[in-house]
């Protein structure tokens, strides 16, 4: 039987709650965390946030009012992403394993049910990304990156 990826319409703030970065300091693994939980109803998307390296020590705090969404850095402090690498000569990219696990999920899936939402992360995929073709060298750049999170 078929592997088949079902959307459930997750838009990508969702798997915004946790950046892994390089750490400014060592260059290891950091961690982009909310500091707290937002109140009930409100969107984390503005909460405050701290990155911190368990290597070194680095902490820093972020409030603000803007944020900078694009690829290969987390959009509080715009430190470069953990998980990144070339892939069919593309950046390829993902904020956490939470992140990396859905694009495995929809990549490594011959049947893909259709979107629920225009917002939907399964919607927003590059190109590349979706075509059969690249499948194989894709699944080989997810395990790669996995394996710098042992």
């Amino acid at each position: 039987m078929k592997k088949r990826f079902e959307d459930q319409g997750q838009p990508i703030e969702q798997f915004s709650d946790l950046f892994l970065v390089r750490c400014p300091r060592c260059e290891a693994c950091a961690r982009v965390t909310l500091k707290e939980p937002p109140p009930i109803g409100k969107s984390a998307l503005f909460s405050p946030r701290r990155v911190t390296c368990r290597q070194c020590g680095y902490s820093k705090d972020w409030q603000g009012k803007s944020i900078a969404r694009f690829g290969t850095y987390d959009w509080y402090f715009r430190l470069p992403l953990w998980l990144q690498t070339t892939c069919c000569g593309e950046s390829f990219w993902a904020f956490n394993n939470a992140h990396l696990d859905f694009i495995e999920d929809f990549v490594g899936a011959e049947l893909r049910g259709n979107a629920l939402h225009h917002h939907a992360l399964a919607t927003r995929l590059p190109g590349w990304m979706v075509q059969a073709k690249n499948r194989d060298e894709i699944m080989k750049a997810i395990a790669r990156l996995k394996a710098t999170l042992d």
